[in-house]
């Protein structure tokens, strides 16, 4: 028997709250496609706009829908067969609705999210918070149309293909590897190692998708924030090779080289603070703040100097993401998180601080992941942790001060290796306070 009391009130409200969410961005969207067929009715009087489509189904059907599932459960009690017939009895009517109104350019959309609205009303009385997630997903998925006719037409075969090697990973890889250490110092988890190679792909897959939305064409200020998030070191050789073509960009160059190794030291401190927690996190920090500070504060003296333009450079991102360089650097992660783990066993602190600053003249996400994951996993204080990621970073900075005094020129050069040695100096000096 259905008990009238406050709760049973809240929950039937708020199955009818979930389909209106749904029903009237529904409603919403028929208003545009009548307007989009008659017509701009913008300036109209209110008395003269189009009304939605006739018998279209928006907020007060999508409403019916999602309370119709909800008394469904709660007056079949544990059985089975009322949500069930609800449920066909639902299918049947919107199966009419879509054979009576369908056309040659007619999708299915509406009705899909129409057969959502009964279940998400059955699912509110299992479990509420799930049931107002998946509606909200549902109601962003409805909202995302324009989004994606933006975005479809500028995908390449070779971004699906990426993305669903991605999704492969997370869904399939992933849960099949084994959780447990093989390596006598208890760092190496194959599932850690692909978890870690999952996090650095997405980041760089976000790099790449920014890329693709912003346009290949940008300024500066686009190519070192957005190329940073994907490598830094790419943008310090694109850059630095432009600038030797044309002298006229080096300020621009530098800029965004300078804002590329920003963006590096956000990546550093997030994935440490992910992987090792806030142990971790707290303490790397300030340094990597101060080094981010000094690096924008160069970058915005050399764009009020004026000594920079902005615009027509173009760097090439090619999708970041393959099973086979996934692989590579998964390979490269547990050889370096056996390499450091083996140093500090034999030698202590100063043999992981030795091997840090050799992994990091090739890349920093491997030695950060690695001596992050140590803090949490065997534990690894996180001073040691901190100075070891920083002396990565200062191993990177230096190659890559190395690489555009060796591409961009002696005056490119020297200029950009003075102001990354600056934020470099920064960081060394606060972390050395901090110790």
């Amino acid at each position: 028997m259905l008990n009238l009391d406050l709760s049973t009130l809240k929950e039937a409200t708020m199955a009818v709250a979930l389909g209106l969410m749904m029903g009237l961005e529904r409603e919403r969207s028929g208003f545009e496609r009548t307007q989009e067929e008659q017509g701009d009715f913008s300036r109209r009087r209110e008395s003269d706009r189009p009304e939605a489509p006739h018998g279209s189904m928006g907020a007060r059907t999508f409403a019916l829908l999602s309370l119709l599932g909800w008394i469904s459960v709660k007056v079949g009690g544990d059985g089975q067969a009322m949500p069930i017939a609800v449920l066909a009895l639902a299918s049947l009517m919107i199966g009419l609705y879509y054979h009576e109104t369908s056309g040659s350019d007619r999708g299915l959309t509406t009705e899909v999210a129409a057969l959502a609205a009964p279940l998400l009303g059955m699912l509110l009385t299992r479990d509420a918070l799930l049931a107002v997630a998946v509606a909200v997903i549902v109601t962003l998925l409805l909202l995302s149309k324009p989004w994606f006719r933006a975005w479809i037409p500028k995908l390449h075969r070779e971004d699906l293909t990426a993305t669903m090697q991605l999704l492969l990973v997370f869904a399939i890889l992933l849960p099949l590897l084994p959780g447990r250490t093989l390596d006598p110092w208890g760092v190496l988890s194959p599932r850690k190692v692909g978890w870690m190679v999952a996090l650095i792909a997405s980041v760089d897959v976000l790099g790449y998708a920014l890329n693709r939305v912003l346009g290949a064409r940008r300024g500066a200020l686009m190519t070192g924030l957005v190329g940073g998030l994907v490598s830094s070191t790419v943008v310090t050789v694109t850059m630095s090779r432009r600038a030797r073509e044309d002298a006229a960009l080096q300020g621009s160059g530098q800029v965004a080289v300078m804002l590329a190794c920003s963006v590096m030291g956000l990546r550093v401190a997030i994935l440490a603070g992910v992987v090792g927690g806030p142990l971790l996190a707290r303490p790397l920090a300030l340094p990597m703040a101060a080094m981010v500070l000094v690096l924008l504060g160069c970058s915005a003296w050399i764009y009020r100097s004026g000594a920079m333009q902005v615009g027509g450079e173009e760097m090439p991102v090619k999708n970041p993401f393959q099973l086979k360089r996934a692989a590579a650097w998964g390979l490269a992660l547990a050889t370096v998180l056996l390499v450091s783990a083996a140093a500090r066993a034999w030698f202590g602190d100063r043999g992981l601080l030795f091997a840090a600053g050799l992994s990091g003249l090739a890349d920093v996400d491997p030695i950060t992941l690695a001596v992050s994951s140590q803090v949490r996993g065997v534990g690894l204080s996180a001073t040691t942790a901190t100075l070891a990621i920083i002396l990565a970073i200062a191993a990177n900075t230096l190659a890559k001060a190395g690489f555009a005094w060796i591409s961009g020129g002696r005056a490119f050069g020297q200029r950009l290796a003075l102001m990354l040695g600056a934020s470099l100096a920064a960081a060394l000096l606060v972390a050395w306070i901090l110790v």
